[in-house]
This record gives structure tokens, C-alpha cells and sequence, in this order.
């Protein structure tokens, strides 16, 4: 990222985007620590579901809660992991839960997202993008 921070350069401008209602209309709750993540079996499918999910809003220091979700996307590093699952044993029951949140080690993760149509940028993050014969591979150096 050339000019500014992570923040600002690619999650704030993505963040606005997936926020539009054209867009999906998500919600973002950044500047908020997640307490507890209710999940329920779908009697139709089997399927588990987020049914709940309740959070810190560091900003106003009051506990909120949001019901009838469709999903829960979380950005957490290790420790962020571990708070989340000890906080709520629905999680903490599902053994992909509770070996993530065994992990120790340096909080670094890796996303990639899939959206259902080409993103423009404003420069390439990828940086085997510049390199002709890498084209088509990814990868990102951290010093």
C-alpha cells in the first residue's frame, strides 16, 4: 500500500462498499469486541446457523446483541480466537472451533475473499502481479 494504512487503503473502502444496500447492505461493526456466538442445527438440513451474536461496543462501553443473522464474518488473530470460543460453548462444543482456538503462534491470518464480480483497485496488492512470468500466482511478503 503506497499511500495511507491497511485501514484505510483496502478495509475501510471495502467495508463502504459491502455496506450499500446495492452491495449486499452488510453490517460492519468495527470498533466492537465480540462476546458470545450462538449457533443453532437447522432441523430441515442439519446445517448449523449463527442464531445470535453478542458484542462490546468499545466506543459507547455498552453490551449489544443482534438476532436474525445470515452470517458472521470475524477478523481475529489468535488471543481474539480464544476469547470468542471460551465465551461461547456453542462454539466451544465444535471440535474446527475449539482446535482454532488452541492455535498459538504469531496473529497473522490469511483471507481470500470471493466476490461475485471483478473489484476494480487502485493497484495491485498481490505482489507477484508485477512480475509477467508470476502472473496468476499470488503471494504477500511480510519483513
Amino acid at each position: 500500500i503506497k499511500n495511507g494504512t491497511v485501514s484505510d487503503s483496502l478495509i475501510a473502502p471495502m467495508a463502504d462498499y459491502l455496506m450499500k444496500k446495492e452491495n449486499g447492505g452488510l453490517q460492519v461493526k468495527g470498533g466492537c469486541r465480540v462476546k458470545q456466538i450462538s449457533i443453532d442445527k437447522d432441523q430441515s438440513d442439519g446445517k448449523m446457523y449463527a442464531r445470535k451474536i453478542e458484542y462490546l461496543d468499545t466506543r459507547s462501553g455498552e453490551t449489544e446483541a443482534m438476532e436474525d443473522i445470515d452470517g458472521v464474518v470475524l477478523a481475529l488473530g489468535c488471543q481474539g480466537m480464544q476469547s470468542v470460543v471460551s465465551g461461547s460453548p456453542d462454539l466451544a462444543r465444535l471440535p474446527v472451533f475449539s482446535q482454532a482456538a488452541s492455535l498459538k503462534g504469531i496473529d497473522v491470518i490469511s483471507v481470500r475473499l470471493w466476490f461475485d464480480r471483478r473489484v476494480e483497485t487502485r493497484s495491485p496488492a498481490n505482489v507477484f502481479s508485477r512480475f509477467e512470468s508470476l502472473r496468476g500466482a499470488g503471494g504477500t511478503f511480510f519483513m
